[in-house]
Order: C-alpha cells, then sequence, then structure tokens
C-alpha cells in the first residue's frame, strides 16, 4: 500500500489561510490544503470559533497571505462569516476572500451579494479549483477561465460552469492533519472519509444537491487499500485508535460497495488493525444488513449512526426516505442484537406535521428510549437551499424567513405555537454542544471507549451509571412534550394556545429541573469514572460565563 506524506512549513509568509469549523478536524478544508501544499504553496488553518475573531485576525496579519478562504458548513452560519470577513477588512486586510460549502455552491450569486467584502465563491469540490485560483490570485483577467468559480466583476457576478468531479478520490493527497490530537481517555481520535456523496434523494438533504449540481458519479469512493494505508499511518504515527468515518452513507446498500466493505475488512485484518482500533460509521436504517454488521464489529465497530429522521409514516414519505417505520425499529434492534451501539437523527417536525403525526413520533422516541437507545434529541426540519422540500414550500407559498435563515408555516396553527414552545426550550438541550443531550452522548462513548480499549473492572459500573441517566433524560422529555401536545390539542385555536403559555411554561419548568439534576449527577459520575472529561466541561461552563460576562 503506497505511503501519503505531507510537507509542514512553518514559516510566516503563507500563500493561503483557511478558516472553518473545528470541532473536529474539518476534512473538507484540511483535503483543499494538502493538495495546495502538493502543489508547492504554503497554507494554514485557523479554527473558526464563533464571535471570537481575534486568533482569525492575528493569524491573518501574521501570515500575509494571497487568499483567506472560508468554510461556511452550515447555511444558517453565513452572517456569522460575514461578519467575520467585515472585521478582518476593518483591521486593513485587503487580500482576496473565497468561501466553499453547500449554500455557497448551489447559491453563490445570493452569497456573493449577501457578504459584500467576499470575492469569489469556490463551488463544489474544492482542491483544483482553489488551485487555480490561489495561482491566478492576483490576475483577475483569468478568472473567467477557472471552472467551478463564481466572482464579483465589478457590480456583476460571474459564474462560471461547474467543474467536474474529482473521478479517482486515490489521486488525491490525504488530508492534512493538525497538530493537535482529539482525544477521549488518551486514546487518539480521527474522522477519515472512505467515500463522497450519497445515491438516495432525501427531500430535506443538500448532499444529492450538492453532488448532482456539477459532472459525475453521485457517489465514488476511494479503494479499501488507500482507506486502510491511511488509517495504519495515523495509527503507527498519531496513535490514532478510534476513527470516525464521516461517509454520508458509508453502507450504502450496492453490490459494489458490499464488496468494499469485505475488502477493506479484510485490510484491516492484514494490516494487524482489527483488534487495535474502534470505529464508527453514518447509514441508511435499510443498509443494516445483519451478516454485514456482524463482520464489521469483530473488525473493530462500534457504533452506528442512523438517519431515521421520522417515527411516522406520513414524516417519512414528506422526507422521501423510502423506508418504514418497521424498518428503522428493525435497524436499531438489529444493531443491539449484534452487540453495536447506534446514535440517529430525528426530525420531531415536518412540512406536513400534524397533532396526530407528532404524537405518533413521541411514541416512535419512547420505543426508542425503551431499546437502550442513545441520548434522545429532537428537531423541526429546516428547508435548506436547493433541496426539493425547500422548492415545495416556495412553490406552496409557505417559506418563511429569508434565504439565509428560511423556516415554514406549519399547516395547523396550533403546531407552529408548539414548534415554537419546543425551540424555545429545548434547543440548548437538544443542539448545544454543552447541552445534556451532547453530555450524555459524549459520556455514553467515552464508556463505549473505555470498555474498549481499557477493560476496567469498574466499565459495567460506568455503564449502568450513564445509562440511568440517559434513561431518565429521555422518558422525562418524551413526558414533558407529550403534556404539553394534550394541552395544545386541547386548544380551539392559535389565540387559546397563546393564552395557555404559562401552562406550557408550567410542563417544562419541572423538565428543566431535572435536566439540571441530571446534569449534577453526570457530574458526580464522572468525576469517578472519567476526571478528565468532567474537567473539560468545568472548563467549557467557566469560559462561557467569562465570554457571558464580557458581553
Amino acid at each position: 500500500m503506497p505511503e501519503k506524506k505531507i510537507h509542514v512549513n512553518t514559516k510566516h509568509k503563507l500563500d493561503a489561510v483557511f478558516v472553518g469549523y473545528e470541532n473536529q478536524e474539518n476534512l473538507g478544508l484540511r483535503y483543499i490544503i494538502s493538495y495546495l501544499e502538493s502543489h508547492g504553496f504554503q497554507t494554514a488553518l485557523v479554527p473558526y470559533i464563533p464571535h471570537e475573531p481575534a486568533e482569525v485576525i492575528e493569524a491573518v496579519v501574521l501570515h500575509k497571505p494571497d487568499l483567506v478562504g472560508f468554510s461556511v458548513i452550515f447555511q444558517y452560519n453565513l452572517y456569522e462569516f460575514g461578519e467575520l470577513m467585515e472585521k478582518l477588512r476593518e483591521e486593513g486586510i485587503s487580500v482576496h476572500f473565497t468561501a466553499g460549502g453547500h449554500y455557497p455552491s448551489l447559491r453563490p450569486r445570493r452569497t456573493l451579494t449577501e457578504v459584500p467584502t467576499l470575492d469569489s465563491v469556490v463551488r463544489f469540490e474544492g482542491e483544483i479549483t482553489t488551485l487555480e485560483l490561489l495561482r491566478r490570485v492576483n490576475h483577475p483577467q483569468k478568472w473567467e477561465s477557472i471552472l467551478g468559480l463564481a466572482f464579483r466583476r465589478g457590480n456583476n457576478v460571474v459564474i462560471n460552469p461547474p467543474r467536474p468531479l474529482v473521478s479517482d478520490l486515490d489521486e488525491l493527497p490525504w488530508p492534512k492533519r493538525g497538530d493537535f490530537r482529539q482525544t477521549t481517555r488518551r486514546v487518539g481520535a480521527a474522522p477519515i472519509l472512505a467515500s463522497r456523496g450519497c445515491l438516495h434523494n432525501c427531500s430535506f438533504c443538500s448532499i444529492r444537491e450538492f453532488y448532482a449540481g456539477t459532472p459525475g458519479p453521485l457517489r465514488r469512493t476511494r479503494s479499501p487499500y488507500d482507506v486502510v494505508a491511511e488509517m495504519r499511518d495515523l495509527f503507527k504515527d498519531r496513535g490514532v485508535r478510534l476513527f470516525l468515518f464521516q461517509d454520508d452513507d458509508f453502507a450504502a446498500k450496492s453490490r459494489r460497495q458490499r464488496r468494499w466493505i469485505y475488502d477493506f475488512l479484510h485490510l484491516l485484518e492484514a494490516a494487524g488493525l482489527s483488534s487495535e482500533i474502534g470505529w464508527k460509521i453514518s447509514c441508511r436504517v435499510d443498509d443494516v444488513d445483519p451478516e454485514v454488521m456482524a463482520h464489521c464489529r469483530k473488525h473493530g465497530l462500534m457504533v452506528v449512526y442512523l438517519g431515521v429522521e421520522s417515527g411516522n409514516m406520513k414524516g417519512l414519505k414528506t422526507l422521501n426516505k423510502h423506508v418504514t417505520v418497521k424498518q428503522n425499529f428493525a435497524a436499531m434492534r438489529t444493531l443491539k442484537e449484534l452487540g453495536l451501539e447506534f446514535d440517529m437523527g430525528f426530525m420531531l417536525f415536518d412540512p406536513d406535521s400534524t397533532i396526530e403525526t407528532v404524537r405518533e413520533n413521541l411514541i416512535f422516541l419512547k420505543e426508542v428510549a425503551r431499546l437502550e437507545g442513545p441520548p434522545i434529541s429532537f428537531v423541526k426540519m429546516l428547508p435548506l437551499a436547493g433541496t426539493a422540500i425547500e422548492k415545495r414550500l416556495a412553490t406552496e407559498g409557505r417559506l418563511t424567513g429569508d434565504d439565509i435563515r428560511p423556516d415554514y408555516d406549519l399547516l395547523d396553527p396550533r403546531l407552529d405555537y408548539y414548534a415554537l414552545f419546543v425551540t424555545l426550550n429545548f434547543s440548548f438541550r437538544n443542539s448545544d454542544p454543552q447541552g445534556l443531550v451532547e453530555r450524555l452522548r459524549l459520556a455514553y462513548f467515552d464508556r463505549l471507549v473505555a470498555q474498549r480499549f481499557e477493560r476496567p473492572q469498574w466499565a459495567e459500573d460506568y455503564r449502568g451509571g450513564v445509562r440511568s441517566l440517559i434513561d431518565t433524560a429521555n422518558h422525562s422529555a418524551v413526558d414533558a412534550m407529550e403534556q404539553a401536545l394534550d394541552l395544545v390539542e386541547s386548544c380551539p385555536d392559535k389565540d387559546s394556545v397563546a393564552i395557555a403559555w404559562p401552562k406550557l411554561n408550567a410542563i417544562v419548568s419541572q423538565e428543566q429541573r431535572i435536566q439540571k439534576e441530571i446534569l449534577s449527577e453526570l457530574n458526580k459520575l464522572l468525576e469517578i469514572y472519567s476526571p478528565g472529561l468532567c474537567q473539560a466541561f468545568r472548563q467549557e461552563d467557566l469560559r462561557r460565563q467569562a465570554l457571558a460576562e464580557n458581553s
């Protein structure tokens, strides 16, 4: 298997600086950086921390790059990145600013209009387009020949033809890794990609639109040889033992992908990695084949993230999932029977939600809790740019908000109030990195890591403690949601729901007290079994408290 190494240069003057989220290593940017460095350019990546621009400004001032690239992964964060760019301009930084990501790729004209400090957009896959832009960054008269680029020319926006997708992913150098190592219990961890794209066409997902917007197949895979070679390199050189696959659908249900998986497992065994590592994947529920998953578990698979999305048939049809509620449960039960843990994505509301379908979703979540599933979270489906559901809602005249932060009205006005109630009172719990769900999820995963790599005598006690807190959190939240839904259903119209708001607050206040108790008990548990994780939580709490006081 080939060895791929990346040259690192620490000189101050760099050709490009890239800015993006790095809760995990940003593989999109790191592939681009690696590709640029393989062609002789010197680059750096600066993690983006919302509302904390100092590090980015300092890096750009220090390195004096010709180009600054911004990874706008989330559509709803475009204005935040725009504010960061404005601050950089205020500091006298006049170099070329470019951006990439799903929203900029699908809506380049709107992106350049909404962010006047931005000079260009690199659309879709960015390695080759960014290289060509960097080579010609000081020669704007040559930009029209760069496939995949959109740019500002006077008062106009020029959108060049899209660039075909990279046909052979093995030709790309491995992503440049950072100086830090994401670790759990001193076990090195790293994200990794074996494929790009997805064969399916869920109505709410922008992945299909992203890859279908330019010539090339909807899904491409690296060879299993190349993936295992990178894993072996990370294991030997960086001590990585946990691999977090970022593929949109790792176990795609096709004959080719099944053959790929078995070749991959064979190579893991031949490289001596199967008994030394653990890994996590994401897939659809109809990809969960008992035989395939059993073989994967023997070679280190620990957790499977399932794109469940809905617990009722009407919702699954709206989302174009092409699966059933029965298949959702079958996938979860199969994984549990095999000794594999699962996590899942779930949307309580979709554009066709009714009180009946929301109730079905809550009943579904109760069953997930009885299966001893993960910490349960629930959100409202977002109409992301370019998706089929966004186009449908626009046709129906139901889109609200704006193009960057779109929303929609539900068909039952009472549910709009209920959805608002959920958003106001459960968003931090469900979605914030420091909320209850994420902290329980980290403890859930931490216990798995301890059990696999340390095998301590107290592993079962730790498992039982975390399991008890997750069960309490799951049942408490769903019970509160059901009580609130009962109240909303009893109201004849939306005005009655508004009048009943104090009663809704009374329901959620009890739930929030339980959340605080769970967090307190979690801290006590972690003090015993995972002091490092407990300390990390406390440090983040102090950091946020200081930010709040300063603001």
